[in-house]
């Protein structure tokens, strides 16, 4: 078995740096701006994820699923290559549990009134349980919108549901749950069982060892989920490093070294590797679904064109000849940034084929739509029914082409 035991130094403030990176980039995300938009947040209102400067529409779900296998598959991948390293180290319920726990005991220690100090943790409970709230908001609500929404008191019934039921959940979970959620209802640490690999990381007390234990508890005192790390590998076991830590600090005040350590594989076999075939094969499965991705979304139509026939579908024959439709047509700009646009007809071998109606410096704002109605004149009147080429344009380029279909009778 591979062993990688580092004898030096803690892991707490690696631990905690880790923590706090994440946490401000989950606070700090949405405000980010990328052309004037979210850098990442799903607009209810216009049905549209904003993705890192692409605007990604309901039409285009297709792409959310891809970005969806990529985040399972690699959920799935650190799992198997890092165990419950998410858990100890990433997951926000083991951040809020730590802050409490550290609100907790400073409050305690600041305070001497018991009842004092509990009110006090509550009030700290219920502001961090309003900031996860209103941070879940903007993933759906610009930070902007939300607060002049908020203090105007037209924040919306389905934004003010979510607000108020994050707010009391966070909250609840702060004042009585915290870890107990961990043990008993997530189901992560089962989804770990069938993700582990006999090179998976894991935390473990060195068996061979034993003899040197000192039998202190310390291990026990530190881990949050409150197990026992010399009974073994155990599914509550978050991988934080705390038992490492405390059994440092209590063996190397006697010239020892600790007995817990990060362990590339729990069982004691030859060539346990963390990038094993099967690692390497959902890798290039992940690498894969990245290149589509990145494909799909690098040569996405910045516009779409969809046309349909003018309500009652009328026809109209002119008295020189000419044929005139009518057409309802819905122009949506993707880009994030306005976009002039303009209408063009393709050439009909012998016909002269007119537009009749708004078809130059159609301006459409960012993530916008824009209805347009118009006719199509086509001189003379062609036999039999046939189509006509029509031609999205934005800067002398075509961005799209679709067909409006043309009707004799």
């Amino acid at each position: 078995m591979i062993r990688q035991s580092y004898k030096r130094g803690r892991i707490a403030p690696g631990r905690k740096l880790v923590q706090w990176l994440s946490t401000l980039l989950l606070l700090g995300i949405p405000f980010v701006e990328v052309g004037g938009e979210s850098l990442l947040r799903l607009d209810a209102q216009t049905r549209t994820l904003l993705f890192f400067g692409a605007s990604i529409r309901i039409e285009e779900f297709y792409l959310f699923l891809i970005a969806l296998l990529i985040f399972v598959f690699g959920f799935f991948f650190i799992t198997m290559l890092f165990g419950r390293v998410w858990c100890g180290w990433l997951c926000p319920q083991t951040t809020l549990c730590d802050l409490a726990d550290w609100i907790d005991s400073k409050v305690g220690a600041l305070i001497p009134v018991r009842s004092l100090a509990a009110a006090l943790n509550q009030l700290f409970y219920l502001i961090i349980a309003c900031v996860v709230a209103c941070n879940l908001v903007w993933y759906f609500m610009a930070p902007g919108q939300f607060f002049a929404r908020l203090l105007s008191g037209d924040i919306g019934m389905v934004a003010g549901i979510t607000l108020a039921v994050t707010l009391v959940l966070v909250y609840l979970d702060l004042a009585l749950v915290r870890r107990t959620f961990c043990r008993t209802v997530c189901p992560y640490g089962r989804i770990q069982l069938l993700t582990m690999e006999r090179g998976t990381l894991t935390l473990e007390f060195d068996p061979e060892l034993k003899d040197a234990c000192l039998r202190c508890g310390a291990c026990v005192r530190g881990c949050p989920m409150g197990i026992d790390i010399r009974n073994g590998l155990q599914i509550e076991c978050i991988n934080c490093g705390r038992c490492v830590d405390a059994c440092r600090d209590v063996m190397e005040k006697s010239g020892g070294s600790g007995l817990v350590h990060y362990s590339l594989g729990s069982v004691p076999e030859a060539g346990a590797r963390p990038a094993n075939r099967k690692a390497r094969l959902m890798g290039a499965v992940i690498a894969i679904l990245m290149v589509i991705l990145a494909l799909a979304v690098s040569t996405r139509q910045e516009a779409t064109l969809k046309v349909q026939r003018a309500a009652g579908g009328e026809v109209k024959r002119l008295a020189d000849g000419s044929l005139v439709n009518f057409y309802t047509l819905y122009l949506e700009n993707r880009a994030t940034r306005p976009g002039s646009f303009s209408l063009e007809a393709a050439p009909l071998p012998g016909y002269r084929v007119e537009l009749i109606g708004p078809v130059r410096d159609l301006l459409v704002p960012a993530n916008g739509n824009r209805r347009v109605d118009l006719a199509l004149k086509v001189s003379p009147a062609p036999p039999g029914r046939r189509g006509v080429e029509l031609r999205l344009m934005r800067d002398g380029g075509v961005v799209t082409v679709t067909e409006l279909p043309l009707l004799v009778e």
